[in-house]
């Protein structure tokens, strides 16, 4: 398989912290093509990348430099791997090493140890494009229609610009939305042509019991006094993100972030305050109770146009990001089916477990649950997770050294955050702490902290999202039972349980997750046993 590396200076970001030539100095043998560049997002350098991979016919392309998080927070990054995409390169082969935010900026004052860090990093993300499958796509076609969840005065702004744009929109409230929607005077013509519209339709006291699909066609069934009926709808809008009732029922079927207060949370606040983690469902902006109508409109023209950009495009491309199964495995134990709580999995007439892609999120709950080893996720396969570990154990370290399992939804942006905490302090934690990105702790198999102490890391944490923050429902709280049980394995074998931590955070906790690692390492010495476990 041919590989391409990049390895961006990020504008200088961290120069004089990492020996970009020592870093690569281990990959240039099995990379096709390695390019130190400034930063990815000057148009030459992208054009590069593009005949590149066309000249050295490539295969997978790993961008070692800024954050996974950073395609998708900030404005139009996601373009780069676009035209990788669009140039023959699978996106499951298009890999982030991020060098900046959890290198780099990280660890400011020891060159050495982030000189050896991003050389590990950059060559866990080349395994990780090399053994990663290929993953299909389906082409969709958005459907111009939008449910609007909640009756305020945004969302019968947001409608009557989607209507007035031909779309076809549904309103759905909880108690009498119809008749409410007008009462704010300078309201009122707009109310009336909203629900007088021949393209609109009012759902009052209504609930949302089932939900499946993707950006530009999902199918939603609502249940109101007249009974349940189905839409099919290309996007969601939420016009009461802090209508924690509604959210809670999106949660059920969707990945919909909350803050602490159970209210919906868009991506980045600053660059994306309308779009959620899933990109077919936006937001309303949080606002205040005394906000003037000019605020309430502009929140609504926010929402409505974020969502308008995604459903305006000719078509869609979904790449099946989910849990495979492997028949000559599978015995149809239907563990997957009890385990998965989005309904995605199910045993057809064959006997084999099968996997409804429209519902699947990919959280890899149901792989480390089957009990025969019959399922993985495309994204983060097995035997790149274990071959992840072992790289990441070769690195040398004066002291402790600590794996950190981070979860997609909230460890890892917390590692991201901490960045910006230590540009504050002025002072990094310990370049030995060695970062390893898993979807959700959902996905964290057991084997892969026993083989951590195995190949000697002192310690493990594990950061996941808080209870009740899950973007899989209870991806977190299934990982907690398991590694609860672990605890008992590892005392059988002389270790000190300790040496194994959980820590609950938010993606936005930089200053906790500084002080969670340098806790880990103020303990680890006074633990029973010495290094890698029992002696």
């Amino acid at each position: 398989m041919a590989l391409a590396v990049y390895f961006s200076r990020c504008s200088g970001a961290f120069d004089g912290v990492i020996d970009i030539e020592r870093a690569l100095a281990g990959i240039e043998e099995s990379a096709a093509v390695v390019r130190v560049v400034d930063d990815f997002f000057e148009p030459a350098v992208v054009d590069r990348m593009i005949k590149d991979v066309a000249n050295a016919e490539i295969d997978a392309v790993v961008l070692a430099g800024h954050s996974h998080e950073h395609y998708t927070r900030s404005l139009s990054a996601h373009a780069l791997q676009d035209r990788l995409e669009a140039a023959g390169v699978n996106p499951n082969r298009i890999v982030a090493a991020n060098v900046l935010e959890q290198v780099g900026l990280a660890h400011p004052d020891d060159s050495e140890g982030a000189t050896r860090k991003a050389a590990a990093i950059v060559k866990v993300a080349a395994m990780r494009a090399t053994m990663a499958p290929e993953i299909a796509g389906v082409h969709i076609e958005p459907r111009h229609a939008v449910m609007i969840l909640g009756i305020t005065v945004e969302a019968v702004v947001a409608a009557q610009r989607l209507l007035r744009l031909g779309y076809s929109v549904i309103l759905a409230d909880r108690l009498d939305g119809g008749s409410r929607a007008g009462r704010a005077n300078q309201m009122r013509a707009t109310s009336g042509y909203v629900i007088g519209h021949p393209n609109a339709q009012v759902i009052d006291d209504a609930r949302l019991v089932d939900g499946e699909g993707w950006l530009g066609d999902y199918s939603i069934t609502l249940e109101s006094p007249q009974g349940r009926s189905s839409y099919r709808v290309g996007g969601l809008l939420l016009a009461r993100p802090d209508h924690t009732e509604w959210v809670d029922e999106l949660r059920t079927h969707f990945k919909v972030d909350v803050d602490d207060d159970g209210f919906a949370r868009s991506i980045d606040p600053f660059t994306h305050p309308a779009e959620t983690v899933d990109p077919g469902i936006m937001v309303v902006p949080i606002r205040r109770a005394d906000a003037l109508e000019r605020d309430k409109v502009a929140a609504a023209d926010s929402a409505a146009l974020a969502l308008v950009l995604r459903l305006e495009q000719e078509s869609v491309m979904h790449y099946q990001d989910v849990s495979a199964v492997d028949e000559s495995l599978c015995g149809g134990c239907a563990t997957c089916v009890r385990t998965c709580a989005f309904g995605a999995c199910s045993i057809g007439d064959d006997g084999m477990s099968h996997v409804d892609i429209r519902r699947c999120r990919g959280c890899g709950k149901c792989v480390v649950s089957c009990p025969v080893g019959a399922r993985d996720i495309v994204s983060a396969p097995h035997d790149y997770l274990l071959a992840a570990v072992r790289e990441l154990a070769t690195v040398e370290a004066e002291g402790d050294k600590v794996l950190g399992f981070l979860c997609g939804g909230c460890g890892y942006p917390a590692a991201d955050s901490a960045a910006q905490a230590v540009a504050q302090r002025n002072e990094g934690y310990p370049a030995s702490f060695m970062p390893l990105r898993i979807p959700c702790g959902g996905r964290l198999d057991t084997l892969y902290v026993l083989e951590a102490f195995k190949v000697g890391f002192d310690g493990v944490c594990v950061y996941r999202c808080r209870e009740g923050h899950c973007h899989n429902l209870i991806g977190n709280l299934d990982m907690d039972r398991r590694i609860n049980l672990l605890r008992a394995v590892l005392r059988s074998r002389g270790m000190d349980d300790a040496r194994l931590r959980i820590v609950d955070i938010s993606p936005f906790e930089g200053e906790r997750f500084i002080e969670s690692i340098e806790g880990v390492y103020a303990t680890l010495g006074t633990l029973t046993n010495g290094r890698g476990g029992a002696q």
